[in-house]
């Protein structure tokens, strides 16, 4: 289904490309009512479910609390700290062949993986 190009929607885009922290949907909220405060909450999730299913932004299902948003559409993982949550992107070679061992041993057909690499990162290392 075609959506069309808002203002709202382009709103939404630029202030996940902008913040590349890999936000919350209410961070995303937050950003955008602090230059637009008329805009509704409403509005900016129903923007972002819209620009995951163009595949302009990729959702994030975060296993540790809310989903992220990340503007990083490409294949990629992510590292999450156990101590201050932060969501880091990880660009390493594809490891897809894991769906296909996980496919063999299952018999299940694999439509999609997000794989999360955990620890403390180098900050809270540091502390």
């Amino acid at each position: 289904m075609q959506t069309r190009q808002t203002f709202q929607k382009s709103l939404t885009l630029d202030a996940v490309k902008a913040m590349q922290c890999h936000p919350t949907a209410d961070q995303v909220y937050a950003y955008v009512a602090e230059k637009y405060p008329e805009i509704s909450r409403a509005t900016i999730y129903r923007n972002l479910n819209q620009l995951s299913e163009a595949g302009e932004i990729s959702r994030v299902k975060n296993p540790c609390g809310a989903d992220r948003i990340d503007h990083i559409t490409h294949k990629h993982y992510h590292f999450i700290c156990s101590c201050c949550h932060q969501l880091t992107n990880v660009d390493i070679p594809d490891i897809g062949h894991l769906a296909k061992l996980c496919e063999e041993q299952t018999g299940a057909k694999v439509e999609e993986s997000q794989i999360f690499f955990g620890g403390i990162c180098k900050n809270c290392a540091g502390r």
